[in-house]
């Protein structure tokens, strides 16, 4: 190490504002960095107290680190042990001076935004390094050194320890898991005390202010007589660093055996986690299990999931002590990822699931009423903690545990089924459904699944670990820098066709690209969902969904219930009755409807088929892989039952507003803003002018609430409203698509009008440009950043590095762009020109995706930036994912997550040997780590900052 380096690793100085801060130099993590192999090397942290006995015992202790080259000014000093750098457990060095609150510490003066405030009151900077030391190092910290001839009397040594005890231990283990205390002393802490052995004065000072002994703050303490001057600097010291030594292995060996000893990667996370918390709290102490989960919080949703996943096996007749078993199973494969801190498990269901599980058989003890909520939840933890013995002495992933437990049960939960949540985790909603009808979410699709060669975020789960049954389904994922794609069709019966005219305008212009490849969530209300579910659940093209339209709207509209009394009056009057009228309406009033429902079943049926399900599996399927692509919804507005259900056109007829709260629940952390394609059904104009007299029909009550209730199926000025509250900066990622109706009839069962609506498309100014400009965006929405890797000073102005990908076909999309904008593109920021599209070129030439290095310039970690295409005349689409911070981006790929991830370190998409040579360049001085799932192993290659 070269003189420059400074050592100095926590301070106190005063801010602006004059008040006190603490000072993290950063030192622990430059230390760890120098360690070849800090994902599987054990750091040892020793502390030595004292002035010049201390820095002269390190010097003689550790005399390859050169002690007198390397000083600092700062309170608490940090190094390494270089004869231990290479080792399994290296040892680190901390050292500082006896904390003395009678003697004032100069706090230096901070540069503005450095240093955490401190909050707590009536603090001087004496007493915050006290609790530095107390709360905070020594939570980590194997053995301490105190040297007792360096303090101004035995009574400051006192006082110290005395301190300590009174804050109290931070660490949440139990006390064998404390440091233990060398108390080093000379000749003088024996004749202060006329001859007293060894430092017996010393505990019995410490008795005398209340405390039997240092089991509060150590583990166990020792006292070494340091020989005079008349010996050898060998001989003097041989005897302390064998005792340190001696220490450290059995201090090491007992966290070890208890699962409590953090790698190089987990200290730093684990004392930056720390230093929050101290400075939040300094009466609890700090968690060790749940700073690992401060990335990865459990789910929200885990108790009422839980509660339903009880219920569901009831239903299905299964033992209490099977459900128990799988449920511990679920929950070990949530905490133990790869990468995870390994912790006793006992302490691990403690903290994180108990309170968790116990609630969730409370609210099934209608189910059960003799079952005890906290026997079985004992018996839950008994299968967690038995299958950590299985993770631990045979090296099998929490996720193969995972499987192998639903396997052996599969007899049994063959038998369940669940459209709320997802039957392989139980703590995430479920998103699709296997053709056995057993549901999974995204993250187990990538846990359990396979991805698809030259996609991103494609997976084929290959058979169902509930039943065994093996039938491939391929499930499309949303990247988490990625946000959501929304196709929103509005109702308006017959008038659907009016969307479906724009769709055949934007599908010209996404060629060689299909709609669904473009699309993330589709949603319709009324005839705008069985489009939906034509385009995406049917998968036709939108040239077949036409013509399927047209020949369903004119089947269900060919003809209103009729009614016999018109007939038997005209017979015999005649002529046409208004008590035939009267008569008609009379019936339609009492069927709930103009037509008849009977023939609107069978047009469904006929059209999607008799099994065909919104939500779950068919058996009319083709055979061959199952394919869960963009999610569509049919949207009808439902009250208590069945027989409530009204159609989602009378009352919630805008599709988008719908569409934004169904993406939100799907994907609540999604990025950036959501793209929306908002379809209309046509625009009905207000008459303007004023009448000169009050008609009696036309204007009266009756016509008026009749317009009124009518009006709630124009959507056009429910799309203002709902657009409006949009950012005005991220207006331009939605689009609508309407055109008013002018002359056109304005009713939803007009069937003679239909090629009228379609008209009124082709001919409206402007209509092709604007699809145009749809599905500009929708193609642009398809590529995604990911930031590849950070410098480790992110404090000032950067040059953030990533690359551009895309999502879907990207051989297809990159055709559509260029065929659109044959004069090119080029990836820009807000500040300027990026880089080129590179089109076709940054196609891998092997595995086909996508991928294109882009490097900007960042302000800082949490200013939103956005990276657009823009053509040659500077016309410019924002990329998906954007406006957002880099430090969002680096929060969601999980760059700083050093206690795993929860899609197990799986890979989002089939390594590949030429393009992640690319993507993943070695950047900076920190290593790629590699993590390994279950099953099969990929290399997941990320940088950390």
């Amino acid at each position: 190490m070269q003189n420059s380096i400074d050592i100095g690793w926590l301070d106190v100085g005063t801010r602006e504002d004059s008040t006190l801060a603490i000072q993290d130099n950063g030192r622990l993590r430059r230390v760890v960095s120098e360690l070849c192999d800090q994902d599987n090397q054990y750091p040892s942290l020793c502390v030595f107290l004292g002035g010049k006995t201390k820095n002269h015992a390190l010097q003689q202790l550790y005399p390859l680190n050169n002690i007198k080259r390397h000083e600092s000014e700062a309170p608490i000093k940090l190094r390494y042990d270089v004869a231990s750098l290479q080792s399994r457990r290296p040892v680190l060095l901390a050292d500082g001076d006896i904390p003395n609150t009678d003697k004032l510490y100069p706090a230096k003066r901070l540069d503005a935004g450095v240093g955490h405030p401190v909050p707590w009151n009536n603090y001087s900077a004496t007493k915050i390094l006290l609790v530095l030391w107390s709360q905070l190092i020594f939570v980590f910290t194997d053995v301490v050194c105190i040297f007792i001839d360096d303090a101004a009397c035995l009574e400051k040594v006192v006082h110290f320890l005395v301190s300590c005890l009174q804050l109290r231990s931070a660490s949440s283990f139990s006390s064998q898991h404390l440091p233990r205390a060398i108390f080093i002393h000379g000749a003088s802490v024996i004749n202060e005390e006329r001859g007293m052995p060894g430092i017996g004065l010393l505990y019995r000072r410490i008795q005398e202010s209340g405390y039997n002994d240092l089991s509060g703050l150590f583990s166990s303490s020792i006292s070494l007589y340091l020989q005079d001057n008349n010996f050898s600097d060998i001989t003097r010291f041989q005897r302390i660093k064998a005792s340190i030594t001696e220490q450290i292995d059995a201090i090491s060996s007992i966290r070890q055996e208890n699962q409590a000893r953090p790698n190089g990667t987990h200290l730093i996370a684990l004392f930056q986690a720390a230093i929050q918390h101290t400075l939040k709290d300094i009466s609890h102490p700090f968690d060790f299990v749940k700073a690992t989960r401060k990335d990865r919080p459990v789910s929200l949703c885990a108790e009422p999931y839980l509660a339903h996943y009880l219920e569901t096996g009831h239903r299905a007749n299964l033992p209490l002590s099977g459900l128990a078993a799988t449920i511990s199973s679920a929950l070990f494969m949530d905490h133990y990822v790869p990468e995870m801190l390994v912790i006793n498990p006992r302490m691990v269901f403690g903290t994180l699931y108990r309170s968790v599980v116990i609630t969730a058989y409370r609210r099934s003890k209608a189910l059960w009423p003799d079952v005890c909520p906290a026997k079985e939840t004992d018996l839950v933890e008994f299968h967690f903690s038995r299958l950590y013995k299985r993770f631990s002495e045979n090296a099998v992933s929490s996720a193969n545990l995972r499987k192998e437990e639903l396997k052996s049960f599969s007899g049994q939960l063959c038998r369940m089924r669940s459209n709320r949540i997802c039957l392989v985790c139980l703590l995430r909603s479920g998103q699709h459904v296997l053709a056995c009808g057993h549901t999974v979410c995204d993250r187990c699709a990538q846990v359990f699944g396979s991805p698809t060669p030259g996609l991103e975020y494609q997976f084929t789960i290959k058979g169902c670990l509930y039943c065994l049954y093996q039938r491939p389904l391929v499930v499309d994922v949303l990247p988490p820098t990625m946000s959501p794609t929304i196709l929103a069709i509005d109702g308006g019966g017959v008038r659907g066709v009016i969307p479906l005219e724009f769709l055949l305008l934007v599908q010209e212009h996404l060629r060689p690209c299909a709609i669904q490849d473009v699309v993330d969530l589709a949603l319709g209300t009324s005839s705008g969902g069985l489009i939906a579910l034509g385009l995406f659940a049917m998968t036709w093209d939108v040239t077949h969904c036409s013509e399927r339209f047209n020949t369903l709207a004119r089947r269900i509209f060919h003809e209103r219930r009729p009614s016999i009394l018109p007939l038997l009056l005209r017979q015999v009057f005649g002529f046409i009755s208004v008590f035939g009228d009267m008569a008609k309406w009379v019936k339609w009033l009492l069927h709930d409807s103009c037509y008849d429902s009977q023939v609107f079943d069978a047009a469904l049926k006929s059209a999607f088929g008799e099994r065909r399900r919104i939500f779950g599996a068919t058996r009319e399927d083709p055979p061959g892989p199952r394919r869960s692509g963009p999610k569509s919804k049919s949207y009808r507005r439902g009250s208590v039952g069945i027989g409530s259900f009204q159609d989602g056109g009378l009352k919630y007829n805008f599709a988008g507003e719908i569409a934004h709260q169904v993406s939100h629940q799907i994907w609540p952390t999604a990025m950036g803003s959501t793209r929306m394609l908002s379809l209309g059904t046509g625009k009905a104009q207000s008459n303007e002018q004023t009448p000169h007299f009050r008609h009696i029909f036309r204007d009266s009550f009756v016509r008026r609430g009749f317009d009124a209730w009518m009006s709630t199926m124009e959507t056009d000025s429910d799309w203002r409203k709902w657009r409006s509250r949009l950012d005005d900066s991220v207006k331009s990622d939605s689009h609508r698509l309407d055109v008013p109706l002018g002359n056109a009839p304005h009713a939803i069962d007009a069937v003679e009008a239909m090629e009228d609506y379609r008209d009124l498309v082709i001919l409206h100014i402007g209509s092709g440009r604007m699809a145009r400009d749809a599905a500009t965006t929708l193609l642009v929405s398809r590529f995604f950043f990911v930031v590849d890797s950070l410098p480790e000073n992110t404090a000032t102005p950067f040059w953030c590095r990533g690359s551009v990908r895309c999502k879907g076909p990207a051989r297809m999309v990159i055709l559509a762009l260029e065929n659109l904008y044959p004069d090119g593109l080029s990836y820009v920021s807000d500040c300027g020109l990026i880089d080129r599209f590179g089109g076709l070129d940054s196609l891998c030439p092997l595995c086909g995706c996508y991928s294109r290095s882009v490097t900007f310039l960042a302000r800082h970690l949490e200013y939103k930036v956005n990276i657009y295409l823009q053509t040659s005349s500077k016309r410019r689409w924002r990329i998906s994912g954007f406006p957002e911070s880099v430090a969002s981006f680096v929060s969601r790929q999980g760059l700083r997550s050093s206690f795993g991830q929860d899609n197990h370190g799986y890979p989002c998409r089939q390594p590949c040997q030429s393009c992640d040579v690319i993507r993943n360049p070695v950047r900076g001085r920190r290593r790629k780590r590699e993590s390994r799932g279950s099953g099969d192993v990929y290399p997941r290659k990320r940088a950390l900052v």
